[in-house]
């Protein structure tokens, strides 16, 4: 499991030829919600300035969550206050989503 961690790059580098992108591209290859896949859920961390380790922008605000599904088929990104109102707001997105690690739920 581990080694598939590191494959997906949430924050690849973007081209600053012509400054940098505002925040960064969600997909679904599979074209529907009721996909059941494992999610991989990583904090992304932003500088002061807003920007994530590749480049792009994202502003200040809430944290900002990165999710991709193992086989990188579903990739994006949610705000949210933590680890578990992310995982909320994806399954919100796709309610058979599965995701490594724990899961708290808030009470």
């Amino acid at each position: 499991m581990r080694r598939m961690r590191r494959m997906i790059n949430l924050t690849p580098k973007v081209d600053y030829k012509y400054g940098a992108p505002l925040g960064r591209k969600s997909w679904n290859d599979n074209g529907t919600r009721e996909v059941t896949c494992t999610m991989l859920l990583r904090h992304i961390r932003l500088d002061s300035g807003g920007y994530d380790s590749g480049g792009a922008y994202w502003g200040i605000g809430q944290r900002l969550y990165g999710y991709a599904a193992t086989d990188d088929s579903i990739h994006g990104f949610v705000r949210a206050s933590d680890r578990a109102d992310a995982i909320e707001q994806v399954r919100a997105l796709y309610p058979n989503a599965k995701f490594f690690g724990k899961v708290s739920h808030a009470s």
